[in-house]
């Protein structure tokens, strides 16, 4: 059963702790429905992550694609998004099966009514790499597009084998310059730290992530029905840099956590 938080604002949150702790919705206060909604497909134990219902906003954690660290064969998108997590209200927790971590979510709000997701993730065991990045699924009607302030010179193609980049282009931005049935997975460069960004609907509505300095890495996803039943585009601050957790180590940008000594962060929503 979904639970639900109601900001001051008016902005609607829900999310299933059975299913990955997973937010179902989010909607404004006038009622639009930001999230893409689960069409046909549903996810089954164990399957990947691109055979699930690809809807909502998800948690990837230890790692985006699978990868192999040490002895640990890390899964697609990781071992929270498919697991049911322990249920405590507007508090959910996860244990980590594939990596020895623990990943708890907070569900608030700030002063002026936005709704706030806080975190910590901590080692069950030694000090560890981690990697976390959010993956949220937003309806990208035809016009729809990422706003990011203080844009970079160049952006990281990163399902390029090489990670090629290349220039700066607003018009990568938006779902239009995506084909139907093709997607595109681009990185901000890691020296180039990001703290917000905006999805513009072509009507002028807009919503706004804003992040701690922990996750500073930004990663765009643009999906016109190609893995996803409808297009999308998600907006995936990250703790760590890029998709892979085994690259993350090998590049050293990696946050390592503690028993002790926990890595906490959050992200802002704002609803305009």
């Amino acid at each position: 059963m979904d639970r639900t938080f109601t900001s001051t604002s008016g902005t609607t949150i829900a999310w299933d702790p059975a299913r990955g702790a997973k937010i179902t919705s989010l909607r404004g206060a006038d009622g639009r429905e930001w999230l893409t909604q689960p069409g046909l497909r549903k996810s089954t134990a164990g399957a990947s992550f691109g055979d699930a219902e690809m809807a909502g906003w998800d948690e990837c954690a230890p790692t985006i694609t699978a990868c192999r660290v040490g002895a640990h064969e890390l899964p697609d998108h990781g071992d929270a998004w498919d697991a049911a997590w322990d249920d405590k209200g507007q508090e959910v927790n996860h244990r980590g099966t594939a990596w020895p971590y623990r990943l708890t979510r907070w569900v608030t709000q700030t002063e002026s009514g936005s709704i706030r997701l806080e975190y910590e993730a901590s080692a069950t065991r030694e000090a560890i790499a981690f990697l976390w990045a959010a993956h949220p699924q937003f309806a990208a009607m035809p016009g729809t597009r990422v706003v990011v302030p203080d844009p970079p010179r160049t952006v990281v193609d990163v399902l390029t084998e090489e990670h090629l980049s290349e220039p700066w282009d607003e018009r990568l931005m938006s779902i239009d310059c995506v084909g139907r049935g093709s997607h595109r997975k681009l990185y901000l460069p890691p020296e180039h730290a990001a703290s917000s960004a905006t999805l513009v609907h072509a009507d002028g509505s807009a919503l706004t992530l804003r992040w701690s300095q922990e996750c500073h890495y930004l990663g765009l996803w643009f999906d016109n029905a190609s893995i996803a039943e409808r297009p999308v585009i998600a907006i995936e601050p990250s703790v760590a840099y890029a998709n892979s957790l085994a690259l993350t180590v090998e590049g050293g940008r990696a946050p390592v956590i503690h028993p002790r000594a926990p890595l906490r962060w959050w992200i802002e929503i704002e609803i305009v």
